[in-house]
């Protein structure tokens, strides 16, 4: 009987240098940031029916898309690694860092936009606006929340460039740290990822998508209406 052959899931499966205990574990995290983004998207997607990240997790897996498909056309080899199974596996470009660069793209355009643009005041979270009372919309209007959202809305900017280009440029080192890529093929990938959300960007602010989103967060308003009206007419004829 032959032996069994045994192949690794590659998505979530890392390998990185034992004797370095410090960076290298912090790295490997960092390298898993495609699918840790995905489940985040897909959480606000479901959970907070939140639509711009919908979009965003859309043209996210477009781009995985898009470079997929120039690995099997490039067909350039990795770089060998100690850990190998014989199996040759494309590298170029580098899925992590097009991903990486895609969102973090579309994330510094979208907070540096969202002030003069319709996002911000036509897409609210429905995270921060569900079931407030009375009583915590009056709290809400005290002067110490009104100091602490004025500091939020100056310093939520920038911090959140700084941490999508952290997270970015962490997960696009770790592919070369960790032996997963070469230079070359993660600055294709970071490249490429940059120029798509640049234009995924740009079809999110046509007058097109902009009214197809607002028509798509309207009716999950009005479903989210109906079904805690009924949930309300339930309980009134139990009681």
């Amino acid at each position: 009987m032959a032996e069994q052959q045994w192949k690794a899931f590659t998505l979530t499966h890392i390998t990185y240098p034992a004797e370095d205990s410090v960076h290298a574990p912090i790295l490997a995290l960092l390298s898993l940031l495609p699918p840790f983004g995905v489940c985040a998207l897909t959480t606000a997607t479901v959970i907070y029916k939140d639509v711009v990240a919908a979009y965003l997790l859309i043209g996210s897996l477009f781009s995985a898309m898009i470079s997929a498909i120039l690995k099997r056309v490039i067909q350039e080899p990795r770089p060998d690694r100690y850990d190998d199974d014989g199996n040759v596996e494309f590298g170029m470009p580098s899925n992590h860092s097009c991903f990486a660069w895609f969102c973090c793209t579309f994330l510094m355009m979208y907070v540096v936009q969202r002030r003069g643009v319709w996002a911000g005041s036509k897409l609210p979270s429905r995270r921060r606006d569900r079931g407030m009372s009375t009583k915590e919309t009056t709290l809400n209007e005290s002067r110490w929340w009104i100091l602490l959202a004025k500091l939020w809305n100056f310093l939520h900017t920038p911090f959140t460039i700084i941490l999508a280009l952290f997270l970015a440029t962490g997960c696009t080192y770790s592919r070369v740290y960790l032996e997963y890529h070469s230079h070359l093929q993660v600055y294709a990938g970071s490249v490429l990822g940059m120029g798509l959300g640049a234009f995924w960007y740009h079809l999110f602010q046509t007058s097109t998508v902009r009214e197809f989103l607002i028509q798509v967060d309207g009716a999950i308003s009005q479903l989210e209406c109906q079904r805690i009206a009924t949930c309300c007419h339930e309980d009134g004829k139990r009681d």
